[in-house]
């Protein structure tokens, strides 16, 4: 099962823009973004304003980057690769945080919207 993220923005009544790229991590990998970054991914729709991410983003990042060893347990877990996998997705999601603040985060579990 996969988790999607995206960024959107109510523009009037129901019509939404989309910004940036769709961001899918396995739906199992909540445990490790949790314990990197403090993000608590539940199945819910919108997580806020994107600019209120970039901090745990930033700080998922650095600890993946940083300290990929303190989270090995996740790759006996999740297999080899789980890693690098969710450092890409909080980078790629970073910049786009990064490119729109103002955008909120959108979550949803299963095919593309």
């Amino acid at each position: 099962m996969q988790y999607y993220v995206v960024l959107q923005l109510n523009i009037q009544n129901g019509q939404w823009i989309r910004a940036g790229e769709i961001h899918v991590i396995p739906w199992a990998f909540r445990d490790l973004i949790a314990a990197s970054s403090g993000w608590v991914i539940l199945n819910e729709e919108n997580f806020g304003p994107a600019n209120d991410f970039i901090s745990r983003l930033q700080k998922g990042v650095y600890e993946l980057s940083q300290s990929p060893d303190s989270y090995r347990r996740f790759e006996v877990e999740h297999g080899f690769g789980t890693i690098q996998e969710t450092l890409q997705f909080y980078e790629g999601l970073l910049n786009d945080c990064k490119d729109h603040p103002s955008f909120d985060l959108y979550g949803y579990i299963g095919g593309k919207k």
